[in-house]
C-alpha cells in the first residue's frame, strides 16, 4: 500500500475518533458531569455519616476544658506549693513574688522550686562541661560556665514573656474595640469580657478568659483588674485597668471610655513601632558590642589555646578579663538606655 494511502487512512481514523469524542462531550458530557457531582456529594454525605462528629465535638470540648483548668492551675499555683515549709519561709520574699509573676506571665506550669531546680541543674551541666573540657576545675572558666548555663533558663523565660507581651500588645486594641462593641450592643461588662475571651486568639483570649473565670467565681472587679495588671504589666494594661477602676468608682459612659482607650492605644502602638524602626541601628550596635568580643575571643581560643590561655591562667590576664567584662556590661547598659525610648 502506498505511503500516501496509509497517511490518509490514519487521518480518517483520528478524525472519526475525535468526532465521536466530540459527540459524546456534547450529548452525554453534561449528564456525566452532573452524575459525578452527585457522586461527590453522596461521597461527602457518607463521610459525614462515617465520621462521628458528636465524639469529635466532645473531644474538642474536653480539650478546651483541660486547657482552661491548666490555665487556672498556673494562676492559682503558689511559689513553693510543692514544699509547704519553703512556702512559709520564702513565699512572701520580693524576688520570689517577681519570679512567680514571671512564670505566670509566660504561662509556664512550674513552681519557683521547679524553676530554680532547673536553673541549678543547667548550671551543674555547664560546670561539668567546663571540667571535661579543661580536664580539671578551672578557677575562672568553671564558675563562668556555671553562671552562664544556670542563667539560661531565666533568659528563655524572659524571651517567652517578651514575645507573649509583644503579641498581646498587638492584639489589645482590637480586643478593646470588640469589648466596646459588645457593651454598645447592650451586654454587661462581664458578658463582654467573656465574648472577647471566646472570639479573640491567644494570648489575649487566654488573659480575658482568666478574667472571665475569676468574675464567674464571684471575684470583685477591682481584684480581677489587679490580677490582670500583675500578669500583664504593660502600660496599656495599666491605662485600661485604671480607666475601668475610675469608671467603676465614679461612673460614666463605659462605651466612650473604651472607645477612647482603644484609639489612644492604637496611636501609642503606632508611635512605638515608628520609634523602634528609628532605633534599630542603635539596638544592632548594642548586640554587636556585646557579642563580637566574646565570639572573637572564643574563636581565638579554639584556634590557639596557648595564646589565649594567658588571660585565664595569669593573675594579670584574669584582672584584665574582669575589667573588660565590666566595661562591656557598662557599654551595653548605656546603649540600651539610649535606645529604650518610652512612649
Amino acid at each position: 500500500m502506498p505511503t500516501m494511502q496509509i497517511f490518509i487512512l490514519g487521518l480518517v481514523f483520528f478524525a472519526v475518533v475525535f468526532a465521536g469524542l466530540g459527540a459524546w462531550l456534547l450529548l452525554g458530557g453534561k449528564g456525566a458531569m452532573s452524575g459525578s457531582k452527585v457522586r461527590e456529594r453522596l461521597k461527602g454525605v457518607r463521610q459525614i455519616r462515617d465520621y462521628n462528629l458528636g465524639d469529635t465535638l466532645a473531644e474538642a470540648e474536653d480539650k478546651k476544658k483541660r486547657e482552661k483548668e491548666k490555665r487556672r492551675d498556673v494562676v492559682r499555683k503558689k511559689a513553693f506549693g510543692d514544699i509547704p515549709m519553703l512556702e512559709q519561709q520564702f513565699g512572701s520574699k520580693p524576688w520570689v513574688e517577681r519570679l512567680s509573676a514571671r512564670l505566670r506571665q509566660a504561662q509556664m506550669p512550674l513552681t519557683v522550686t521547679q524553676f530554680v531546680s532547673i536553673c541549678a541543674g543547667c548550671g551543674l551541666v555547664g560546670a561539668l562541661l567546663s571540667v571535661v573540657w579543661t580536664r580539671g576545675v578551672h578557677p575562672l572558666l568553671t564558675p563562668v560556665a556555671f553562671a552562664m548555663f544556670g542563667i539560661a533558663p531565666y533568659g528563655y523565660l524572659s524571651i517567652s514573656v517578651g514575645r507573649r507581651i509583644k503579641k498581646f500588645s498587638g492584639q489589645f486594641a482590637d480586643a478593646l474595640d470588640l469589648l466596646a462593641g459588645c457593651v454598645k450592643s447592650g451586654q454587661s461588662l462581664n458578658a463582654a469580657i467573656q465574648n472577647v475571651a471566646d472570639e479573640m486568639p491567644d494570648p489575649i483570649g487566654d488573659e480575658f478568659r482568666i478574667m472571665a473565670d475569676e468574675l464567674t467565681f464571684g471575684e470583685d472587679l477591682s481584684k480581677v483588674l489587679n490580677h490582670f495588671r500583675d500578669r500583664m504589666s504593660t502600660e496599656d494594661v495599666q491605662i485600661f485597668c485604671t480607666a475601668l477602676q475610675i469608671q467603676k468608682d465614679v461612673g460614666g459612659n463605659l462605651t466612650e471610655v473604651l472607645d477612647g482607650l482603644q484609639k489612644t492605644i492604637r496611636e501609642r502602638f503606632r508611635i512605638l513601632r515608628h520609634v523602634r524602626t528609628l532605633t534599630a541601628q542603635g539596638r544592632l550596635s548594642g548586640w554587636i558590642v556585646g557579642g563580637l568580643p566574646i565570639a572573637l575571643g572564643g574563636v581565638i581560643y579554639m584556634c590557639n589555646p596557648a595564646y589565649m590561655g594567658t588571660l585565664f591562667t595569669t593573675k594579670t590576664g584574669q584582672n584584665l578579663m574582669i575589667v573588660a567584662l565590666i566595661m562591656e556590661a557598662i557599654g551595653m547598659f548605656l546603649i540600651r538606655k539610649i535606645v529604650n525610648i518610652k512612649v
